[in-house]
């Protein structure tokens, strides 16, 4: 089951939850992890936007669509 979106604002610089923990290992699982030095934790990276923008971009997604922030679609599909 598909955890719900919790919102954008969980997922900007120096924010700290699980949700960025649960994001960083879905990314790992899918292959998007390549960024981590110290694997996916709970306080939103430069590392986790960097493999966010990654998964994105290889969704076909470009310019404002892979920013690296995960917004409901990015969520979506990586949970699918």
């Amino acid at each position: 089951m598909r955890p719900a979106y919790p919102g954008l604002s969980y997922f900007r610089p120096g924010q700290g939850s699980p949700y960025v923990t649960r994001l960083g290992l879905q990314l790992v699982k899918k292959g998007f992890g390549r960024y981590y030095t110290a694997g996916p934790g709970p306080r939103w990276s430069e590392e986790d936007r960097r493999n966010v923008e990654a998964f994105q971009r290889a969704q076909g997604w470009s310019g404002a669509e892979a920013d690296g922030y995960p917004g409901p679609e990015t969520w979506r599909r990586l949970f699918a």
